[in-house]
């Protein structure tokens, strides 16, 4: 009979156990689940004309607010068109005109939950009172993780980088056959990424391609040669890398390297290495104008310089260079490119060389665009048989990086 006893309680004892570990269980589960719905708690922003958009905020950069809508995409609106926004992310908030040095931002810049209401931005740091600013006095909206990460300096080699990858080709297969192919690789990291710290530093990394090749049958009607076989080959191959290094907002130093082949012109080789100044005259959102001088060290080698009768010879040279870029954002995001570099020769002064490029990107579809580019490489002193000037045209697809 005692043992029965013992048995029924040990019994409800288990069960007891049992029901208060489902119980935790469930508890947990829904503290999980609770604190996946906060988590996941949309952002919202209601414009003054009424339209309401749900989804996340990415950023306010120079009074621009990038939306990001689950319907319609990234949008952006200027911030005095905000009537109301809602965000679950911490943002830090920075004044037009606020100054501060990579030191004082800590303490200088609030941190905190984000809020705007008729022309009012709120701020609500974890740890210290709220504050508000006028909205049309708000210069910058930087979620937390990348304020801290480019204060203090933790950014990875593959952290920002931006730019275009463009390719194209042409095929032609009849009684004359003929294939090109062409890429462009167009890359720049910046850092800081955003506009609220001065320039630190800028990675530049281009890289090109043109390859062709054309094959003309021997066409005979009637016992007369309308067209002799003959075989036509194009092949242009660029490279280049620049580090840039700010001083100041406006000035900065810089070295590169680069190297060219360049068939058209009988180029085999081309090698520069060099560094010099830079200023930045305009570094607007929509417009943007760099002016560069340097001195570099120049080696050629042409087709046919040694065992050939024709043809330079090879040159080791001591050059300057002149550079202007300009980049330009038109409406509807269409954007213009444009760059001239100049590039004098010392001790032999025939060598000089040049280039210049333009291109136009339209928007298609989400990052993928059209593109219209040409390039115009201007060799001084070529072998003989050989053009100084190799125009290219490019129309290809091209995938924008983010």
């Amino acid at each position: 009979m005692q043992n029965g006893i013992l048995l029924q309680i040990t019994r409800a004892t288990n069960a007891n156990r049992q029901v208060r570990s489902i119980a935790n269980f469930l508890l947990l589960a829904l503290l999980l689940v609770t604190c996946q719905a906060r988590a996941e708690t949309p952002d919202t922003i209601t414009l003054t004309d009424g339209e309401q958009l749900i989804g996340k905020l990415v950023k306010v950069l120079s009074g621009a607010v990038t939306f990001h809508s689950d319907i319609l995409g990234d949008v952006t609106v200027p911030l005095e068109k905000v009537k109301t926004l809602q965000a679950a992310a911490q943002f830090a908030v920075v004044e037009k005109k606020q100054h501060f040095t990579r030191k004082t931002a800590a303490q200088a810049i609030p941190v905190g939950a984000i809020a705007i209401e008729d022309g009012i931005v709120h701020v609500s740091p974890p740890k210290a009172e709220e504050k508000t600013f006028p909205a049309k006095n708000v210069n910058h909206l930087i979620d937390a993780a990348s304020f801290n990460r480019e204060l203090h300096g933790e950014q990875s080699f593959l952290y920002n980088w931006n730019g275009a990858i463009t390719l194209g080709a042409s095929l032609v297969d009849s009684t004359n056959s003929a294939q090109t192919y062409t890429g462009l690789v167009n890359l720049v990291r910046a850092i800081p990424a955003t506009g609220w710290l001065p320039a630190s530093s800028k990675t530049t990394l281009n890289l090109s391609s043109t390859y062709g090749l054309a094959r003309d049958a021997q066409i005979v009607s009637n016992s007369v040669v309308i067209q002799p076989a003959s075989v036509t080959k194009t092949d242009i191959l660029h490279g280049g890398l620049e580090y840039d290094k700010y001083f100041s907002p406006a000035v900065f130093t810089f070295v590169n390297a680069g190297a060219d082949h360049n068939l058209g012109s009988g180029l085999q080789l081309q090698q520069a290495y060099g560094g010099g100044i830079g200023w930045t005259v305009l570094n607007k959102p929509k417009n943007a104008l760099d002016l560069k001088a340097s001195a570099l060290y120049e080696q050629q080698q042409f087709y046919g310089s040694e065992t050939g009768p024709s043809g330079s010879p090879n040159k080791n040279l001591i050059a300057g260079a002149i550079n202007e870029t300009w980049k330009h954002n038109f409406p509807h995001n269409v954007k213009f490119n444009e760059y001239l570099t100049l590039t004098p020769t010392f001790n032999v002064a025939q060598a000089y060389s040049a280039v210049a490029g333009a291109s136009l990107l339209f928007p298609a579809y989400k990052r993928l665009n059209f593109t219209l580019a040409s390039i115009d490489n201007y060799i001084g002193d070529p072998p003989e048989g050989f053009k100084r000037n190799t125009i290219q045209f490019t129309a290809g697809v091209t995938y924008v990086v983010k």
